[in-house]
């Protein structure tokens, strides 16, 4: 590996822990790593002796989200399999520590030459699975060097990467050592191929399938039964600040409407960030304060927790995605689409695929404004066609995406069952 890269690896966790005293993500990062030889050993010795191992890697909680469908289809197809989940940052492992679908959850260890060795030959995986954008140098050639397969999924390129600039050798010399590279799309395929990868195909976004299993669940919520009592609901999921401004336009002007209901679900559900929100909307109820509260004739509740939105989302007639006018962007377009509902969202899109495809179809709108989106809600409240064509291809969109997991899932079955 790069001499640079290696020096960058090893100095990593001294810089973490002097940037941890200021910072609690650096701090866990570095301290969630201490002795993980000796942990991961005895978790190891834990599991059957003989145990096949099959280790997903992701780099946070969205990439987990994205791969999550294909462990879990892989698990109950063969069962006999231990998983192994490895994150990088701790705002995934923190989430995800206690995840049942998995053996064993722990931190991905610095990306440093002995660690890589180390950590590869203690658990010698019979695959290894890493998702999206995960790109360590270290152990990938050491996963290569122990001839494990090793795949990519849910990836996706584009022209601006290193892989496909002058400077970028580095990195484009790591990509033939994935035994198959899944992307999300075609365009990405192409890009490969025109720097001599061979060992891709297009597969589809996992994503679509993880929200097509939440479809499917039993999305009941009690409380939401009761606040939305028969009427119309408009959603605000991981709203941002400009995002919650709309919301506040927006039921202003339609004030004198009594068959309209609306859930904000902020983004940050900081206590003085949810302060200032229902500042600005006297009589909203706030969900942890429901317990006494008349939800039923109330116009408008705060959902000051986590762990439920996309339930949430399944009771909206319409779903304002929040991050669209941040730099950052748009968060999940998809699980509102699932229940083929319209979608809104601010002008910062154009970076997610999904998005531009749902945009392309009609199941969702953007607007770059206040009186845009009040526009917007109204159209699709007050005309029953403007309705059921985006409804419809909301719902279509998804459907029609669905299928990614089915294809990575029996590439790897293959491969397990040939390594028998």
């Amino acid at each position: 590996m790069n001499i640079f890269y290696n020096l960058s690896m090893r100095t990593l966790p001294g810089l973490l822990r002097v940037h941890g005293v200021f910072n609690t993500k650096s701090r866990q990062a570095a301290v969630g790593r201490n002795h993980w030889r000796r942990t991961l050993r005895q978790r190891l010795a834990a599991l059957p002796q003989g145990s096949r191992i099959v280790w997903f890697h992701a780099a946070s909680l969205g990439e987990f989200e994205q791969g999550r469908p294909v462990l879990e289809t892989l698990r109950r197809r063969m069962p006999e399999v231990r998983i192994l989940l490895t994150f990088f940052s701790p705002s995934g492992y923190n989430v995800r520590k206690d995840y049942p679908g998995a053996d064993i959850v722990t931190y991905l260890p610095f990306d440093t030459p002995s660690a890589a060795r180390d950590f590869v030959r203690m658990v010698h995986p019979a695959a290894a699975v890493f998702i999206k954008y995960e790109f360590w140098g270290n152990f990938l050639q050491r996963i290569h060097r122990e001839h494990i397969p090793l795949y990519l999924i849910s990836a996706r390129f584009d022209a601006r990467q290193a892989f496909f600039k002058p400077y970028g050798r580095f990195m484009r010399r790591l990509l033939p050592l994935f035994t198959r590279i899944f992307t999300q799309d075609g365009e990405s395929v192409s890009l490969l191929r025109s720097i001599g990868i061979k060992n891709c195909q297009a597969a589809g976004d996992t994503r679509f399938d993880r929200v097509a299993d939440i479809f499917k669940r039993d999305n009941t919520l009690p409380f939401m039964e009761t606040f939305k009592d028969g009427k119309k609901l408009v959603v605000a999921g991981s709203a941002w600040e400009k995002d919650e401004e709309l919301m506040e336009a927006l039921i202003a002007a339609r004030a004198s409407d009594p068959g309209v209901k609306y859930l904000i679900a902020p983004h940050d559900i900081h206590p003085e960030r949810i302060r200032r929100l229902c500042a600005a909307l006297p009589g909203a109820v706030l969900y942890t304060q429901r317990e006494g509260a008349d939800l039923a004739s109330a116009r408008v509740l705060v959902l000051d927790t986590v762990g439920i939105l996309t339930k949430v989302y399944s009771y909206a007639d319409l779903t304002l995605i929040g991050g669209g006018f941040t730099r950052s962007g748009i968060h999940n377009v998809l699980e509102p689409a699932v229940f083929g509902r319209p979608v809104l969202c601010g002008p910062n899109y154009a970076d997610y695929i999904e998005a531009v495809g749902l945009k392309g179809c009609g199941g969702l709108t953007v607007v770059g404004d206040c009186e845009e989106f009040i526009e917007a809600v109204g159209r699709f409240l007050d005309d029953p066609k403007a309705f059921a064509h985006s409804a419809m291809a909301s719902r279509d969109f998804v459907r029609n995406n669905a299928g990614a997991t089915q294809k990575i899932v029996e590439a790897l079955v293959e491969e397990l069952n040939d390594k028998k």
